[in-house]
């Protein structure tokens, strides 16, 4: 894993980044990384290079490697195992389809706008990522004084990890643990409930993702999109498989193939 991450910080993302840098026009802002190379010029130039600590090349580097596996690869897997869930579950597939058929037509694409009028639809999102829990131990983090929690020491400077997997599979919060259920998310009215205490993919507290208010409206976008415009369905004769497989870093949904057909 060291390995890989290595060749991919260094033998791609500071490479392309080098490339983005060399060819750099202020007035063609072409990507991220321009954004980026914008910022450092101006505070180059307002505030001298002492004020760089902070946009060196090594810290811009590490951010674009963030953006790249925390803002990517987890609408990624996300995504992969939302589409799994609806081929394992046509049934509910189908009331994603008439959900989104009822509030948006079929002459459009779903926007963000749609989203307060597609809770079904964000319902089953949350679900797959409660069963498939594809971080199960989340981002590790350090605690920052001693403390004490339900009677263990824990000194400053220990590593501490969630288990997202267990909050998510505990059944003592969670009716019916292991069926997929998306109405469990939803009020009376039929639109979206408070979120689950035990709900926790985007972990908790002041180090939270600070993606979550920009994956939620992301996935949601796309995933209607995907529904809206195709039926999902497994290959004749196979089953779908939903049964995560990797490790405590990260789990994964094994290889899979199925067909789409165009709805529109």
């Amino acid at each position: 894993m060291e390995v890989f991450t290595n060749e991919m910080i260094e033998g791609f993302i500071r490479r392309k980044y080098k490339e983005a840098e060399s060819t750099f026009n202020k007035d063609n802002m072409r990507h991220f990384s321009d954004n980026l190379i914008l910022a450092r010029m101006e505070a180059e130039h307002e505030e001298g290079k002492d004020a760089l600590s902070g946009l060196d090349e090594d810290h811009i580097v590490q951010t674009l490697t963030d953006i790249f596996f925390a803002g990517i690869d987890t609408s990624r897997f996300t995504l992969r195992f939302a589409l799994l869930h609806m081929v394992a579950f046509p049934d509910i597939q189908e009331k994603v389809q008439e959900e989104i058929d009822n509030a948006v037509g079929r002459d459009r694409l779903p926007g963000v706008a749609d989203r307060p009028n597609l809770g079904y639809t964000e319902a089953v999102l949350h679900e797959s990522m409660r069963l498939a829990s594809f971080a199960p131990s989340g981002v590790m983090h350090q605690a920052s004084c001693d403390t004490e929690l339900s009677g263990y020491r824990i000194p400053k400077g220990t590593n501490i990890a969630i288990n997202h997997w267990a909050l998510h599979h505990d059944p003592s919060a969670w009716d019916d643990v292991d069926r997929f259920i998306p109405k469990r998310y939803l009020g009376e009215d039929g639109k979206l409930g408070p979120k689950p205490k035990n709900w926790l993919p985007f972990s908790a507290g002041t180090r939270v993702c600070l993606g979550e208010s920009v994956a939620k409206p992301k996935l949601h976008l796309i995933f209607a999109s995907l529904m809206q415009r195709y039926k999902w369905k497994m290959e004749s004769g196979l089953c779908a498989d939903i049964v995560p497989v990797g490790s405590a870093f990260i789990l994964g949904c094994k290889p899979y193939k199925v067909i789409a057909e165009r709805r529109i």
